[in-house]
């Protein structure tokens, strides 16, 4: 979930509301089209938190087999729960079969508050920065703008619900980007290698023509 979110922008609602119905395993797609809202201890589905946020998005190859690998992964893990639901009822309660890409072994879907603390756990055991979960979707946008996709590419992506945010939300990453970007269309024209300013190759010299024989010595050598 987390690869999801740092490559491909989902919000942290998103990922935990999306369903298997809404993937494509054979495309590389998954459609956002609900999400899941928690308010403490209740959770509960909600649309997209605006109208361009119902979109679909393209997986990166990585993200594609890693979500493959979670699917037989989840398969399996209801099949152990099944078996120990079935010697230990009392223990284990029955698989719920809520749908979602991302849930415990039992089947039901995760809490985003508990995941939001899962995630400033791994931050703190690991020594990183600190930041917020949220924050992988301005990491998804910083990815993309450097690798020269372009903001309205990047707004789709978000589910933004204008151009303008997503190009106002992630300026101040720009300036870092535009000498870059003003060298690409020099850089891929041909031309000849110029010397800097101050160190120009040296002028060849010029022939000096050889002298006429004098009159005396050309009427001798006839």
């Amino acid at each position: 979930m987390f690869h999801l979110m740092v490559f491909r922008g989902t919000r942290l609602g998103e990922s935990c509301g999306l369903p298997w119905r809404e993937t494509d395993m054979t495309l590389g797609t998954v459609h956002i089209s609900e999400q899941l809202v928690a308010a403490s201890y209740d959770v509960w589905e909600d649309t997209p938190k605006s109208d361009n946020g119902a979109r679909t998005i393209r997986l990166d190859s990585q993200t594609h087999q890693l979500l493959k690998f979670w699917r037989r992964r989840q398969q399996t893990e209801r099949a152990e729960w099944e078996e120990k639901h079935r010697k230990e009822p009392k223990k284990y309660g029955p698989y719920v079969d809520s749908g979602r890409v991302f849930t415990w072994e039992d089947g039901r879907p995760y809490h985003p508050e508990y995941l939001s603390q899962i995630f400033n756990r791994l931050i703190q055991k690991l020594g990183l920065p600190p930041i917020r979960l949220h924050d992988l979707r301005h990491c998804a946008a910083t990815l993309s703008l450097a690798a020269g996709i372009h903001m309205k590419t990047i707004q789709v992506m978000l589910g933004h619900s204008s151009y303008k945010l997503t190009a106002d939300t992630y300026t101040s990453v720009l300036p870092q980007l535009e000498q870059e970007a003003a060298d690409v269309p020099v850089a891929i024209v041909p031309r000849k290698a110029q010397q800097k300013p101050g160190h120009e190759a040296p002028r060849r010299p010029k022939a000096v023509p050889d002298p006429e024989p004098p009159a005396a010595e050309e009427e001798s050598a006839a």
